[in-house]
């Protein structure tokens, strides 16, 4: 009988960082964004080097639970805080996931280390009302423009990539609509225009953006008009803050500051998720967590059992004067 010059080769083991090639592919087919690929890339990698460095199989089938503790308690026992650990493994996990869909990696949960929380800071009231002062005719491009973008992240709560991506056809002064296309999340959304940030974007605009069209960047570098980073966001939001006797100058404690007002002010919190762009109300419910003191504040006006309570009471005394 002759031999078949043909024999049937051994299965393949794929290996992890095969699959991080076909994973990154595939989320880059799926449009993340540049910073979110990155993001994975950096995380899985770490992982990589800790699983090469004590020796461990790098066959993606042999991966199990253990490979995601082991490393987590490596960088624990190093110093890592658990909320830059958290930061890794939310990337690992979703490329873990990935590959267990795919079946290249054997079915496990992923858990994050426990976090001790830490409260947000925020401005205060006070602090809020000395950025809110309309700057003087003779003040500067960027004083004009950090005025706004203040007033702009107060009312809609934006992250500052956001921020800087807005153009001004983005804003709609007749349906009383804000356009926001670049999201973390990749998800666009329609927020709207209060009365109050109108007021402010439409003096803005007349002051120093009349020759602009609405392809136009609504906050745009002082120098070229090109795109505001977020580098140069920061860089003059610290200026101004300071000039105003303000010695917070962080552009995302902001973003905290509206989500703390919204929960004072009893705001819906599935509302708040999706003006915030949080995919799931785990993060919308810190804040709440966080900011619970606050809710303290007018408590009884809004308590259903409370206004309940006076109703019927003045209904009674009502009554009570009838003939």
């Amino acid at each position: 009988m002759a031999k078949s010059l043909f024999t049937k080769g051994r299965a393949y083991d794929k290996t992890i960082e095969d699959c991080l090639t076909e994973f990154l592919d595939e989320k880059a087919a799926l449009n993340k964004s540049k910073a979110t690929l990155i993001g994975y890339e950096e995380a899985v990698n770490k992982w990589i080097d800790y699983l090469i460095a004590s020796n461990r199989s790098q066959v993606a089938k042999d991966v199990d639970v253990g490979y995601v503790l082991a490393f987590s308690q490596h960088h624990l026992n190093e110093g890592m805080k658990s909320t830059t650990l958290n930061h890794y493994l939310r990337s690992i996990r979703a490329f873990l996931y990935w590959g267990m869909d795919k079946q290249y990696i054997p079915s496990f949960k992923v858990k994050l280390a426990a976090e001790q929380e830490v409260v947000k800071m925020t401005y205060s009231d006070e602090d809020c009302m000395k950025l809110l002062v309309k700057p003087r005719k003779n003040d500067s491009f960027v004083v004009w423009r950090t005025w706004a973008i203040i007033n702009w992240v107060l009312a809609t709560g934006n992250r500052a990539n956001t921020i800087c991506s807005i153009k001004i056809g983005d804003v709609n002064f007749g349906k009383r609509e804000l356009y926001i296309n670049n999201t973390k999340n990749n998800k666009a959304s329609i927020l709207p225009l209060s009365t109050a940030l109108a007021n402010v974007l439409q003096e803005y605009i007349k002051t120093w953006l009349y020759n602009f069209g609405p392809g136009d960047w609504l906050f745009p570098s002082s120098t070229t008009a090109d795109q505001l980073t977020v580098n140069a966001l920061k860089h003059s939001l610290r200026r101004y803050n300071l000039d105003h006797e303000v010695e917070l100058t962080s552009i995302h404690a902001f973003r905290h500051t509206f989500a703390r007002n919204w929960i004072r002010n009893t705001g819906d919190v599935f509302r708040l998720q999706k003006i915030l762009g949080h995919s799931t109300l785990e993060m919308t419910r810190r804040y709440v967590n966080m900011f619970s003191e606050d809710l303290k504040e007018g408590y009884e006006v809004y308590s259903p059992l409370d206004r309940l309570k006076k109703n019927s009471s003045r209904a009674q005394q009502i009554k009570k004067k009838e003939p």
